[in-house]
C-alpha cells in the first residue's frame, strides 16, 4: 500500500505561512506592548487622582499633582506638617499641614513617561501651553476641572482611538477614562459609566 506524502510544493507552501507568521509577529507584539505601556500609564495617573482626592479629604490638607508637558513627567506634592505654639504658655503646641506655595522642581519626585508618550494638560476646552503646571487638591478633595491627555508614537495607527487616551477630572474631582482626545465636556458618557 502506498502511503501519501507531501509534496514539494506543498512543503514550500507550509514554510511560506510560518515564514509569515514570523516576520509579522513581531509587529504584533510590539503593538500588544506598546497598548499596554499606554493603558498602564493612563491607570497609574489616574489612579494617582484618586488617591490624592481622598489623601486630602483624610488630611484635610491640600495636595498638588504638577504636570511637565516639556519633560513628559508628573509629579505629586505632598503638604509638609507645620507646627505653631498658641498664645497661651501651657496649651499644646498646634500641629495641621501646608502645601508650600513655591516648591522648586528639583525637590519633587518626578515619575518620567515612557519613551514615546507624551502628555499634554487640558484645563476645560483650553490647552495649557509648554511648561509646568500645578492642579491644587482642596482639603474638601474638590479640583478644578481638567484633563490629561496621553498620545503613543508606539502605536503606528491612525486610528486616534488606539494611540491616545483621555484622563478627564470633573468638578468634585470625579476620574473618568475615554479612548481618543476627548476634551470637549466634562460628563460622563454612557461609555465612561462604571469605569
Amino acid at each position: 500500500m502506498y502511503r501519501r506524502a507531501f509534496t514539494l510544493l506543498e512543503l514550500v507552501a507550509v514554510l511560506v505561512i510560518i515564514g509569515l507568521l514570523l516576520a509579522f509577529s513581531p509587529l504584533a507584539l510590539d503593538y500588544l506592548v506598546a497598548e499596554k505601556e499606554l493603558e498602564s500609564e493612563v491607570s497609574r495617573i489616574g489612579t494617582t487622582i484618586e488617591l490624592l482626592k481622598v489623601q486630602a479629604v483624610i488630611d484635610q490638607a491640600s495636595y498638588a499633582m504638577h504636570i511637565d508637558t516639556d519633560g513628559n513627567r508628573w509629579a505629586v506634592q505632598i503638604p509638609v506638617e507645620v507646627e505653631e505654639q498658641p498664645a497661651e504658655e501651657d496649651a499644646d503646641p498646634i500641629r495641621y499641614f501646608v502645601l508650600e506655595p513655591d516648591i522648586a522642581p528639583e525637590d519633587l519626585n518626578w515619575h518620567r513617561l515612557p519613551e514615546g508618550i507624551s502628555i499634554e494638560l487640558y484645563e476645560g476646552r483650553r490647552r495649557i501651553d509648554k511648561g509646568r503646571y500645578r492642579i491644587k487638591y482642596d482639603p474638601g478633595g474638590t479640583v478644578p476641572p481638567h484633563s490629561l491627555v496621553l498620545e503613543s508614537d508606539n502605536i503606528k495607527s491612525l486610528n486616534e482611538d488606539e494611540r491616545i487616551r483621555t484622563i478627564k477630572v470633573n468638578f468634585p474631582g470625579f476620574v473618568s477614562y475615554s479612548p481618543g482626545r476627548v476634551i470637549e465636556d466634562f460628563k460622563k458618557t454612557e461609555s465612561e459609566i462604571g469605569r
